[in-house]
């Protein structure tokens, strides 16, 4: 793989988003792209793609930024109206 980003996310719900987006590592989206998700000190989700292209990284990048998104909405919503 040519091309390569990581970025971290700091969350106190981390634990919680990695656990919900975990199955969705099961799915291969693009053979042009590889996803890793790791959780580092429980407050810390890491996400890293590799990628062949830069329309590979991009639409990638695009996918788990917006299943990273709605976790967390739907972690904040859920709180919201726990309360």
């Amino acid at each position: 793989m040519k091309l390569f980003a990581e970025f971290i996310f700091e969350t106190e719900a981390a634990e919680m988003i990695y656990r919900a987006l975990l199955p969705e590592l099961e799915d291969n989206f693009s053979e042009r792209s590889a996803i890793g998700l790791s959780l580092k000190d429980m407050n810390r989700l890491i996400l890293s793609v590799k990628a062949e292209d830069v329309v590979s990284l991009r639409s990638a990048l695009n996918t788990w930024f917006r299943l990273i998104q709605i976790a967390q909405e739907v972690l904040e919503t859920a709180s919201e109206a726990s309360c």
